[in-house]
């Protein structure tokens, strides 16, 4: 992370913006630059079958306050695939602002509160009602919206609280999130190299949990090291990408070379 907080020093120095950037803003735009490029990230199970996901979007939690009794707020934010670093990190302060101020504006704590209203054995019945037409993709987004476990990954800044390290998250049975990932806290570490000199590095523990549905584990491993290399030279997060097409689900790669093997056949038995 020492070229991520370099990058942000400067951005604060010689770029300022309506706020002082984050090291937290920094993290999750290499992660959001990473599922962009990496659109097999961006896919979740759903009904027995591999959906690619046709939105950019995240959640994290937020404490009015670092006390036991202070209420915390999430909310799912969209973005842009083409967005620039400035433009993630202003829509993720609007939110880190707006629940520190009461979460007036959000949509999840409407839901709950809304909800939390009727009779157990109506919710019950609810519940079961959202968890049908959701299975069925037939969720309204607004509803999708209100429940902050629909949305590309989920996101724990632990490092917030003082917390070194980074556990992982587990996975639910309910939503579309299929990637949870959690920061533990930044922490300077001098390190000595092959010739004997010193040097500080900055460096976080990153925990990831995810659905390996998905993908495959090779993909995976590729994308940990393109989500490295953003964090090594963070001015890449300042050009806009050129997007790739999300390419075919592990299903529908099987489909395909079973359709290849009977035209095969077919093309045997002909000659």
């Amino acid at each position: 992370m020492t070229e991520g907080v370099k990058f942000v020093k400067h951005m604060n120095r010689n770029h300022p913006g309506d706020h002082q950037y984050r090291v937290f803003e920094f993290f999750l735009a290499a992660l959001l630059r990473t599922v962009v490029m990496r659109p097999q990230l961006n896919r979740f199970i759903m009904n027995y079958d591999t959906w690619q996901r046709n939105e950019l979007s995240l959640n994290f939690v937020v404490k009015e306050d670092y006390t036991d009794e202070a209420p915390e707020h999430s909310a799912i934010l969209y973005f842009e695939p083409e967005m620039i670093f400035p433009e993630i990190a202003a829509i993720i302060n609007r939110n880190i602002e707006d629940s520190r101020a009461g979460g007036e504006d959000n949509e999840t704590d409407r839901a709950i509160e809304f909800f939390l209203r009727f009779p157990k054995l109506i919710l019950r019945f609810l519940v079961f009602l959202i968890r049908l037409i959701d299975r069925i993709g037939r969720a309204p987004k607004a509803l999708r919206d209100a429940d902050g476990l629909h949305c590309t990954a989920f996101v724990a800044n632990l490092g917030s609280i003082n917390l070194n390290s980074s556990p992982h998250h587990h996975l639910y049975e309910w939503g579309t999130t299929s990637l949870f990932l959690t920061m533990g806290k930044l922490q300077r570490r001098r390190i000595t190299d092959e010739e004997g000199n010193r040097s500080y590095v900055d460096t976080m523990d990153i925990g990831v949990t995810l659905d390996e549905r998905i993908a495959d584990g090779f993909y995976f491993i590729r994308s940990l090291q393109v989500l490295q290399d953003y964090l090594s030279n963070p001015q890449r997060l300042m050009e806009r990408p050129e997007v790739p097409p999300p390419g075919p689900t592990v299903k529908e790669v099987r489909r395909q070379k079973r359709l290849a093997r009977k035209e095969a056949k077919r093309s045997k038995k002909r000659s």
